[in-house]
């Protein structure tokens, strides 16, 4: 895992320099989060949480969120037998606090983005 949640590089392969589109892509992400967080459940049926764990992953290794990616890969294994309640749950918190971690990450590039075109 890297020392920070989004890979700026993975987006500028994508996006290039193109700010509007990126916070676009951002707010897209930020809303894929917000939504899908909502259904994270422990005591989600089996499909439910796979599910869940599926979006977010597409959605963080869209944004360059490896960690997140990884850590719903790790969550979309959690069916069946391989994930109890407390499993699950230990998980959620995990995967809440690299959700965190890569907004405010985004928050800071939205903010540097913002003082720069102050400037110009």
């Amino acid at each position: 895992m890297s020392d920070t949640e989004i890979d700026f590089e993975h987006i500028k392969q994508y996006l290039g320099d193109d700010v509007e589109l990126t916070k676009e892509v951002f707010g897209l992400f930020k809303n894929q989060v917000e939504m899908w967080s909502r259904g994270m459940r422990a005591d989600a049926d089996d499909s439910s949480w796979t599910a869940i764990m599926h979006s977010l992953k597409g959605s963080a290794r869209a944004v360059g969120a490896h960690n997140l990616g990884e850590l719903c890969a790790k969550g979309e294994e959690m069916a069946g037998e391989k994930g109890g309640i407390e499993t699950r749950e230990a998980h959620i918190h995990e995967v809440k606090f690299s959700i965190e971690q890569a907004l405010i990450e985004i928050g800071r590039w939205e903010y540097r983005q913002t003082l720069a075109s102050m400037r110009s």
